[in-house]
């Protein structure tokens, strides 16, 4: 089975208490000391695969990575993929390329939306369309604030 991820290094190992607030707020089970040895260990503070829904967790790696430019805190994007059962192949990941599945899976929604569209009435009417693009305008406005 093929798996693939992608992750938040930050670039400096000091976990001042602006990123443990930040770190904190989303992830509220994990004590602060827990997440100090994230960042000094320069472990992963985020991987997409901890959502249930592998889209859902790039969006919110996306919202996080938003967070941390507001705060100029300079971080490190990663992209792994294994075969299963097998070790965890590692490349950097440029913002743009992030951008990118982002938007590629917006497509994919939209995509997936029209064709039930089609499958369960036949065709797409111009309420529905309309419908979908609101929904997929809003996903993108989500992505990028």
């Amino acid at each position: 089975m093929f798996e693939h991820r992608y992750g938040i290094k930050l670039k400096k190992a000091t976990a001042d208490a602006a990123v443990l607030k930040l770190l904190r707020k989303y992830f509220p089970a994990l004590s602060f000391s827990e997440l100090r040895a994230k960042i000094q260990a320069h472990d992963y503070v985020f991987l997409s695969d901890t959502e249930k829904d592998q889209y859902d967790g790039k969006r919110r790696m996306a919202k996080l990575l938003r967070e941390f430019d507001k705060m100029r805190i300079e971080t490190e994007l990663f992209g792994e993929r294994r075969d299963t059962p097998g070790f965890w192949q590692v490349k950097p990941v440029s913002r743009e390329y992030f951008k990118n599945i982002l938007q590629r899976g917006r497509e994919i929604t939209q995509q997936v939306l029209e064709d039930i569209e089609r499958e369960t009435v036949g065709y797409i009417s111009q309420n529905a369309k309309t419908d979908i693009n609101k929904e997929i305008s809003e996903m993108q406005k989500e992505d990028e604030r």
